[in-house]
């Protein structure tokens, strides 16, 4: 990121803090909203002469869709974090739309589906050493339903969309944005200066009091990256936290990691890599990895304490997350299970723009 575009950064974030408190509802906190999360549902291995529903772990992903029907209050939307299938293409067929197609038991209900971009849907096996650009295309073109808010030639992919009342803001951030195909990518991705002054911008104008962003890897991981086949996360993940930490964002989602982790990023856990000059986080932005939806579950052991980075990893486990919108009062629950009922097992709050923790409310087991 250049001198100049780090400095609009910074004074776009300074600008939408003073902003977002200056204009906070008149009346105080009054709506009231439930959305999921959830992300990754590939097949573990392709099978021979494949459909692309035979690429996506259905049984799973129907199971979660059924406890989702079942809620009550029903959410509102679902925000798919990326890794719909094992890949974006195989023998020339695209496997967005049979996704789509999948999930349409929850918009027949009237339940919006916002998605995310992960690195597999930029795969075409048997060649899994190039992201392709036409993928992402299809990609905007299938999911035309999101936004398309975002910078131009990212429609679709990088979003931003409000609660009805407008108390609430949502971003969606694409860390693999293509220009052409790439050999050898990053899997860990990164954020480039457009995005991120988009960010910057829509905070800016924003009034909402809760505020979420989603995007398909982590910054923090808990389980070591190279494991995953990427590198650690570079600066520009850091410039996108102090983003996040300045205009106190209630949670950051993720998935890509295929385990269940939640976090409180406090003062006492370091940017990696550091800033220059040096940052320190005091807002406490929790990260949330919900990343399997039928994904083979992750099992190489955690590089972070388990009991303090909240990291579930249990073997033939999935996850989703329900967040609850209560006025003031963030509350954040997470199930776990396989093809039967699915369970609370993790579940905290976040008082509005607080500068305290997260309280727990039930810690895993």
């Amino acid at each position: 990121m250049t001198p100049n575009i780090k400095r609009i950064v910074s004074v776009l974030c300074l600008l939408a803090a003073s902003f977002a408190v200056a204009l906070l509802p008149a009346g105080g906190y009054c709506e009231n909203l439930r959305f999921v999360f959830m992300a990754d549902s590939p097949v573990e291995n392709i099978p021979p002469n494949p459909t692309p529903t035979d690429l996506i772990n259905i049984p799973i992903l129907n199971a979660i869709i059924s406890q989702i029907l079942a809620l009550s209050p029903r959410p509102s939307f679902v925000v798919y974090g990326g890794d719909m299938a094992a890949c974006g293409r195989l023998n020339g067929v695209y496997n967005f739309q049979a996704f789509k197609d999948v999930m349409a038991p929850l918009t027949n209900a009237g339940i919006q589906l916002y998605t995310v971009l992960g690195n597999r849907e930029l795969l075409n096996p048997p060649d899994v050493t190039k992201f392709y650009l036409a993928n992402q295309q299809v990609f905007q073109r299938v999911f035309h339903e999101n936004p398309g808010n975002g910078p131009a030639g990212y429609e679709h992919l990088t979003y931003s969309f409000e609660s009805p009342g407008g108390d609430a803001f949502f971003a969606v951030l694409d860390q693999y944005y293509l220009t052409g195909d790439v050999k050898n990518p990053n899997l860990t991705g990164s954020f480039d200066d457009t995005q991120l002054n988009w960010l910057a911008a829509q905070i800016a104008r924003t009034k909402a009091t809760h505020k979420f962003l989603f995007t398909h890897g982590p910054y923090y991981y808990v389980v070591d990256p190279a494991e995953e086949g990427g590198p650690p996360p570079g600066i520009t993940y850091t410039y996108l936290w102090n983003m996040l930490d300045q205009n106190r964002f209630d949670v950051y989602f993720c998935g890509h990691m295929h385990l269940f982790s939640r976090k409180t990023i406090d003062s006492g856990i370091a940017p990696n890599p550091q800033l220059t000059p040096p940052v320190q986080w005091h807002n406490n932005v929790v990260q949330v990895i919900c990343g399997t939806a039928g994904a083979p579950i992750v099992t190489d052991p955690p590089c972070v304490d388990p009991a303090l980075w909240h990291v579930s990893q249990a073997a033939d486990t999935y996850y989703f997350t329900v967040v609850d919108i209560n006025g003031n009062r963030v509350k954040v629950t997470s199930y776990k299970g396989n093809t039967g009922a699915y369970r609370a097992f993790d579940t905290f709050t976040i008082p509005p723009n607080a500068a305290g923790p997260a309280v727990d409310s039930l810690l895993l087991n």
